[in-house]
């Protein structure tokens, strides 16, 4: 029986992707009414890592409102504390759920 003398390292499905390369969907969490409401397919939102005990990731218009923000995995925060911009693209928004998908800013 062979294996490895200890766990992998960050799970399951885990890997050292470039920043550049990151890519993760999620629900906005805590919309803003009249901003995330707003939202359609294809909108295309600013990401901002805002630190505290926890760290928040919050999704701004291209107006500069806050739409809202998504739970962080540990490797957007350490792309986001090494300074590369990320974007979120609206890929869903129907009632009151907002699906993003997270990735490189271009």
């Amino acid at each position: 029986m062979s294996g490895s003398s200890g766990p992998s390292v960050g799970g399951e499905g885990y890997s050292e992707e470039s920043c550049s390369a990151l890519r993760l969907q999620r629900v906005l969490e805590a919309p803003v009414p009249g901003v995330a409401d707003g939202l359609t397919v294809d909108d295309i939102l600013s990401v901002q890592l805002q630190d505290g005990a926890p760290p928040a990731v919050a999704l701004l218009t291209a107006g500069g409102a806050l739409a809202g923000s998504v739970v962080p995995t540990m490797r957007l925060l350490e792309c986001l504390r090494q300074g590369n911009l990320f974007q979120a693209v609206v890929l869903s928004a129907a009632g009151g759920v907002v699906r993003i998908e997270l990735r490189a800013a271009s």
